[in-house]
Order: C-alpha cells, then structure tokens, then sequence
C-alpha cells in the first residue's frame, strides 16, 4: 500500500526529468510567461517528459481516492484490552488566494480567515508597492 503513495512522486519526477533532458539536448525550450515556465518542444523524448507528468497526477488523485494508507498490525500476540483513545487536537488552517491585487481569504474558522485576509493584504500592498517602484 505504501507503493501507491510514492507511484505519483516517482512518475512525475520521470517527467520532469524527461522534459530537463529534452531541454538540455535542444529538443525543447524553456521560457517565462510573467511567473510559469511555459515548455515548448517536438520531439518524443518531450512528449513522454509530458504523458508522465499528466500520468503523475492522475495517480496521485487515484491514491487520495484509495484512501490513507492502513496501519501496519504488529501480528498475532496482541493483547485485546481497549486501546486508549488519544485526544484530538482541532486542526486549523487557511489560505490566501491573490487574483491581481484583490485577496480572497479561507480557513477553518474566523479568526484563521481574518489573519488570511490581512496576509492577503499586506501581499498585495508589498506587490503593489514592488511594481510601482521598480
């Protein structure tokens, strides 16, 4: 089971190394659009660099619909008394998303959105700010 979660990993990171190896031969090119590397090539070793990448997350969407990996059992001597039950720890988490200027917050509750909101902000200020001085 623990195959399926680095199968993903591995065929991307074939990918990436097939399209760096049409790069470095000529067979491909590399260049910047604002902020993404755009690849442009012809040649087979390039369109397998692609298939593996887009193979890679296909993957990787088929191990999260299998689920997490289950724990390894330590075999037949268990004991059959009631495993004590750890507490749960809340688990909070947020994010920013910046469209242009404008910042569009998230998070588990409010106060993780507000803190997001103004991380938001203050990004696109210093976005801002970077773009009028320079």
């Amino acid at each position: 089971m623990r195959t399926i979660v680095w199968l993903p990993l591995a065929i991307f990171i074939a990918g990436a190394a097939a399209i760096a190896a049409a790069v470095a031969s000529g067979e491909a090119e590399v260049s910047l659009l604002v902020i993404f590397p755009v690849f442009t090539g012809s040649s087979d070793l390039f369109l397998v660099g692609i298939g593996l990448v887009i193979l890679s997350f296909f993957a990787w969407f088929g191990a999260l619909a299998m689920g997490p990996p289950e724990q390894e059992r330590q075999g037949i001597g268990q004991s059959t008394l009631p495993l004590q039950q750890e507490p749960k720890r809340e688990t909070k988490y947020g994010g920013v998303v910046l469209i242009g200027p404008i910042p569009i917050a998230f998070g588990s509750d409010r106060n993780m959105a507000l803190a997001m909101l103004v991380l938001g902000v203050i990004i696109a200020m210093l976005l801002l700010l970077a773009f009028l001085v320079l």
